[in-house]
């Protein structure tokens, strides 16, 4: 038997022509670019912004807050990172020399050079970043049938403000506060007692991040500038406010969790 011829054909793509290609190239590109602008106009208008540098106007700042406090380590960190340019002016760095003492003045006295340290740190510093009220506490919300807590809420209020070195406001007092809810059981009182402290730092890193975008603000700086152009007849009609002087080495309360468990109750034997 003989058999068929078997014709086989070999199917190839042919390119596009070289004029199609382009334009197809040119209309996703345009596609592309328009898509971006929109995603950049969305992002832009639900207040988005890119963590980066934000520098503030003034060369060199004071803060008051505890450096050995993890507040204020962090705020620190916060604020080198968003303004390298600007010097933080720490107590701990000020060297104090003999003509720094008075014949009246101890040498060996740890309060008088913490003064003198301080009292550096007010002269070389631009502006101070000020610390004037603190507080951070616990509200039972919620019981059970036993009247036992079964919820509490966590709040924390920080007020700070922003002065020259000639003591002018910059920022006003402002507070900020943060409120975290949390179950509660008595039967696991000391795991709840680490759950609150994990609560309080997340709302200081929130209360740190809250800050820094306050304290880098365009009217921060509108301010500042409006501050170096007054004269000395303006100046003496400006506003000044009266110094912190709150120790900067102590940790303050604020800064210790308090407890989940009421303190005894003293009974009057009358």
């Amino acid at each position: 038997m003989n058999s068929l011829p078997v014709s086989t054909t070999t199917l190839t793509a042919s390119p596009l022509p070289t004029r199609v290609r382009a334009r197809w190239l040119s209309g996703r590109t345009r596609f592309l670019a328009l898509f971006s602008m929109i995603c950049c106009l969305t992002l832009s208008g639900c207040g988005f912004r890119m963590q980066g540098e934000t520098p503030m106007p003034f060369s060199s700042l004071s803060i008051n807050i505890a450096q050995n406090s993890q507040f204020g380590a962090d705020l620190r960190r916060a604020i080198r990172a968003a303004s390298p340019d600007t010097k933080l002016i720490e107590p701990r760095d000020m060297i104090v020399k003999a003509s720094d003492i008075d014949e009246s003045q101890d040498s060996e006295d740890k309060a008088t050079i913490d003064r003198i340290k301080a009292a550096k740190v007010l002269k070389l510093a631009q502006a101070r970043l000020e610390q004037t009220n603190e507080s951070r506490g616990t509200r039972i919300v919620a019981i059970n049938a036993q009247g036992k807590p079964e919820e509490f809420e966590l709040s924390l209020q920080f007020t700070f403000r922003l002065v020259s070195a000639k003591d002018q406001i910059i920022l006003p007092e402002t507070t900020l506060s943060a409120i975290r809810s949390m179950p509660f059981d008595d039967r696991v009182v000391q795991a709840k007692e680490g759950e609150a402290a994990t609560l309080f730092k997340d709302m200081q890193r929130s209360l740190v991040a809250r800050i820094l975008r306050r304290i880098t603000a365009p009217d921060i700086t509108q301010r500042w500038e409006t501050l170096a152009k007054l004269t000395p007849e303006d100046e003496d009609e400006e506003e000044t406010v009266a110094r912190v002087t709150a120790p900067m080495t102590a940790i303050p309360p604020m800064w210790q969790n308090p407890s989940l468990t009421p303190s005894p109750v003293t009974v009057s034997p009358e």
